[in-house]
């Protein structure tokens, strides 16, 4: 009797100290987590932040915008480029990541085509009718690269973007 009462003391505190361990981790786990949706590496992030570019393109214009978007307060640079075809497209850099949502609330289907990439970023492929979006997450901070153009020409475009100031 004595033999089974050890083993049930011993199984009982193995068994305490495993769920001490999930609490505990579970707690680190859900701290680092608000943290990051808190924001607390955004200092951090904008002061590391450049615009989205493209090379061999020229920059025709520029401008900030702001807008509301899942219900936060976004800003995003515009950056239109005429391209030696003489297209166009846009280069966007945006924050918070709530600017996201542009994709679904301006009619973007993503595509489930990968190998995309945007400044060296894996980016996701969408479409709306004859334009083409690259869209590419980095913390906080949103890049999308659009343009009337197919996926090969819209991925040699994500191929020569790049970020800078």
């Amino acid at each position: 009797m004595a033999g089974n009462r050890r083993k049930w003391i011993a199984g009982a505190i193995s068994t305490l100290i495993g769920v001490a361990c999930a609490l505990v981790l579970g707690v680190l786990f859900y701290v680092a987590m608000a943290y990051q949706l808190a924001g607390g590496d955004r200092a951090e992030g904008a002061q590391a932040q450049g615009l989205l570019a493209i090379a061999d393109a020229t920059l025709a214009s520029e401008q900030t915008v702001s807008a509301r978007y899942g219900g936060q307060d976004c800003t995003a640079v515009v950056r239109t480029y005429s391209l030696a075809d003489g297209t166009q497209a846009e280069a966007v850099t945006a924050q918070p990541a709530a600017y996201i949502e542009r994709m679904s609330e301006e009619g973007y289907v993503p595509q489930l085509i990968t190998g995309f990439s945007l400044a060296g970023m894996d980016a996701v492929y969408a479409v709306r009718g004859q334009e083409g979006m690259l869209c590419a997450r980095q913390g906080e901070t949103i890049y999308m690269l659009r343009a009337q153009a197919d996926e090969q020409a819209i991925y040699a475009l994500g191929a020569a973007a790049g970020i800078g100031e």
